[in-house]
């Protein structure tokens, strides 16, 4: 019988769905309700970094230049054309492919409705689009936050391993691995920030962090805890061992992992600035690096897993040796209509991942299908690559300044995703743990999914 002593979270980020790789972070030089996206048609003289020779490196010191005078003519422009005096390092610009696209925000409606009407007097030099808000889902369940000295009733309901410091969910998929060397790769959260206060999380990149958020310029501030969350499971470090205080190591203790935040304090965010932050990381990531995208929204139909301004930006990291990592969903439905998860793509051995939820595992335990993960209809039509733990799993929680630090049970597939960022931080070489199938109904499809461990 499973155990619901203890409620659990259930998060799972929707969004509908250019950066600065020189000063970091950008800070939003307009921050407001109304933005807008302004597209520069004149392509001979807004040429994307794509289409560049220059920046067939996007590393390189000539492309860097490139980026910085694209940056200026933008700039110049938005001043000449609209009265927006914008700095060119402020500039929330997306420049690498499709049209160079600027986004204004801060609008009321009576401005943005002015900034409309001037764009559309010239169509042939710019094009404009709406942002589209979301709202991140909130918590279903949530346990309170565990402080030190704090001990449950039954020490195996935290399901913790106080000799490893760490869940007991991540020790079995580490198969007791017990070495972590430094390594140059990076895990770029995409998320609602991170709390490198907290004394376990270690490893965060500060010059490479970055918020696209509304309202919030704080890759470090994270009111919700999801992004905390994340970092907890992949990369938290903590060199004590006790048996009477709380600590947390991730899959990959000290995995350096950089802050990209596009929520806001209430859980929203755009596609637009969901595209920022994965040009962001495009621009400054390196091959080998992996992308955690514990996020998502229903396509409802739409053709979002093989088009789109999103689902181009994907394949533009997997083009440059950039392993993206994606929940597969919390709605029990099938999993070909999460988005971004149903983008299935690959280059060179490189590639994305969609990653679902199971429960069980430890002490003897079977594992079981996790009830809210959303699943594969056929054998043949597969969008989840692997699946993880994901129920009850021990991580940080943000931790305010000058107090003993926090830690949580969570669980949805966000946790999932972040489990396996953490195992292929570790090797793109996958282990095999233990395989089950979902127990579909009979006469149901019912694939078998691949439980992923430490090589």
């Amino acid at each position: 019988m499973k155990n619901y002593l203890l409620p659990f979270l259930l998060v799972f980020l929707f969004v509908k769905c250019s950066c600065n790789p020189d000063e970091n972070p950008i800070n939003d030089p307009i921050a407001g309700l109304e933005e807008l996206e302004i597209t520069f048609k004149a392509v001979n003289e807004f040429k994307p970094l794509k289409q560049l020779q220059e920046c067939q490196d996007i590393q390189s010191e000539k492309c860097r230049g490139a980026i910085q005078q694209l940056r200026a003519k933008v700039s110049n422009v938005l001043k000449k054309e609209f009265s927006l005096d914008i700095d060119k390092n402020k500039l929330l610009i997306k420049l690498y492919s499709g049209e160079v696209s600027v986004l204004i925000s801060g609008l009321d409606q009576a401005g943005k409705d002015e900034l409309v009407q001037k764009v559309n007097s010239k169509p042939s030099q710019f094009g404009s689009s709406n942002s589209i808000d979301i709202q991140g889902r909130r918590p279903m369940m949530q346990a309170a936050y565990i402080e030190q000295g704090r001990r449950p009733m039954m020490q195996e309901q935290l399901r913790y391993d106080a000799n490893e410091g760490t869940s007991e969910f991540i020790q079995l998929i580490r198969s007791n691995e017990s070495t972590f060397p430094d390594k140059d790769s990076r895990v770029w959260i995409i998320d609602t920030g991170i709390d490198n206060k907290h004394p376990d999380i270690n490893s965060v990149i500060d010059s490479l962090s970055i918020s696209f958020a509304k309202n919030s310029s704080d890759a470090f501030d994270d009111d919700s805890g999801h992004g905390t969350f994340i970092a907890g499971i992949i990369g938290a470090n903590s060199s004590v061992t006790s048996q009477t205080d709380y600590h947390m190591n991730g899959v990959y203790p000290g995995a350096k992992m950089v802050s990209v935040k596009v929520f806001d304090k209430q859980l929203n965010t755009t596609d637009k600035r969901v595209e920022l932050a994965l040009e962001h990381v495009l621009l400054n990531g390196n091959p080998g690096d992996i992308v955690n995208l514990s996020l998502g929204k229903p396509a409802n139909g739409q053709n979002l897993c093989a088009t789109g301004k999103i689902s181009q930006a994907i394949q533009d990291l997997v083009d440059a040796g950039i392993y993206v990592v994606m929940s597969a969903g919390n709605e029990a439905e099938p999993s070909e209509d999460n988005f971004p998860g149903c983008i299935n793509y690959s280059n060179n051995g490189v590639q994305t991942f969609t990653v679902g939820s199971v429960e069980g595992g430890i002490s003897g335990q079977p594992y079981f299908y996790s009830f809210f993960s959303n699943y594969d209809n056929s054998e043949t039509d597969r969008i989840i690559d692997f699946v993880e733990p994901g129920e009850y799993i021990f991580t940080t929680a943000p931790t305010p300044a000058g107090s003993e630090p926090l830690y949580t049970l969570v669980s949805g597939t966000s946790f999932s995703a972040a489990i396996f960022s953490g195992i292929l931080y570790h090797d793109t070489q996958v282990g095999v743990l233990d395989s089950l199938q979902r127990g579909a109904a009979p006469g149901d499809p019912d694939p078998t999914y691949i439980i992923g461990k430490v090589y």
